[in-house]
Formats: C-alpha cells, structure tokens, sequence
C-alpha cells in the first residue's frame, strides 16, 4: 500500500510541473502583438470664437512592429482655434507610442510640426472604434499636451499609463476609426 501513495505523489509533481511549464509560456492577454494598429480620419463639429460650427479634421495612423516599437502620425486642423498670427491651428505628430485596450487606443508622440509655437510638447491622444459604419459612431478625444512649461519635454511613452477614461471622448461627425489589436 505504500506505493500508492508514492506513485500519487509522483504524478501530481509531474502535473504541477505541467501546469508551471503552461503558465509560464502561455501568451500574456495584455502582451503586444507585433500587429497592433489603429488608423482613421474624420471629423468634428467644434464652435469658433464667433459661435458657428466648424470642422475639426483628424487623420492618423500607427503600427507596432515585431520587436514592440511603434510608428505613426496624426495631423489635426482646427479652424475654431487661431494661433497669436490669426492662422487656423494646424498641428502634425509623430507617433511613438500606442496602447490598446479593447477598441479603445491612446497614443503618445512628439510635435513634428506646428504653426502654435507655444504648443510644441509630448502630445497625447485616444480613439474609440464603434463599429462599422464610423461616422456617428466612433470616438476621438482632443488632444492634450505634457505640461504648459516651455522648459520641460513630456514622454510621449507614458501613453502606456493611460486608463479608460482618462480622455474626454467625442463622437465624429463623419469618417472612420479602425482599432486592430
């Protein structure tokens, strides 16, 4: 009888050795994929100093690589907000970082282009992908600078602080958001 026991422990080693070999090389569900992407363009009804509506235009684009590092870019026009010259606000961003969270992406990238010399930081932004068809459906939030201090420079990386809620979201007007994890 007391090689029962001896073989029962045997075999729930072996299987509790099993089970750490699993777990340890199981894909992590939050892990990168090498294939993450997120694009889109559109825009939205935002009011200009005089009160009318005017089209805020987005459109961006990213993908993470293979080895984990992302590329893009994003280029904003906003003519319901003027820079000290009187010129519609126009900003181009090159973006170096993305998280996913189901069909919600944040983004984080540096200023590559501006005619606001005062807004010249880290930017960061969010994008929500509703479905087919966009328009009416899908989100972007606005975008938000590191800090409003010429003499520090934000890291477009803590985009992968962010949280769900972090970014006011508004809904587009026309367009298309596509999220792929």
């Amino acid at each position: 009888m007391k090689t029962k026991p001896i073989k029962f422990l045997a075999l729930a080693s072996l299987l509790a050795v099993f089970a750490v070999a699993v777990i340890a090389v199981a894909p992590d569900s939050q892990a990168q994929s090498g294939k993450e992407s997120a694009n889109g363009h559109g825009t939205l009804l935002a009011l200009n100093g005089d009160g009318d509506s005017v089209r805020r235009q987005f459109s961006f684009s990213a993908r993470r690589s293979a080895d984990g590092s992302v590329k893009g870019n994003a280029v904003l026009h906003n003519p319901a907000f003027t820079n000290e010259n009187g010129q519609k606000y126009q900003l181009q961003i090159d973006i170096s970082c993305m998280k996913l969270i189901g069909n919600v992406a944040f983004f984080g990238g540096t200023t590559r282009r501006t005619n606001d010399p005062n807004l010249v930081d880290a930017v960061y932004f969010s994008v929500q992908d509703n479905g087919e068809p966009g328009r009416d459906r899908d989100k972007i939030s606005r975008v938000f600078f590191f800090d409003d201090d010429p003499n520090t420079t934000g890291d477009p990386q803590l985009c992968q602080g962010n949280v769900l809620g972090d970014f006011p979201l508004e809904t587009i007007e026309s367009g298309n958001i596509q999220v792929r994890p």
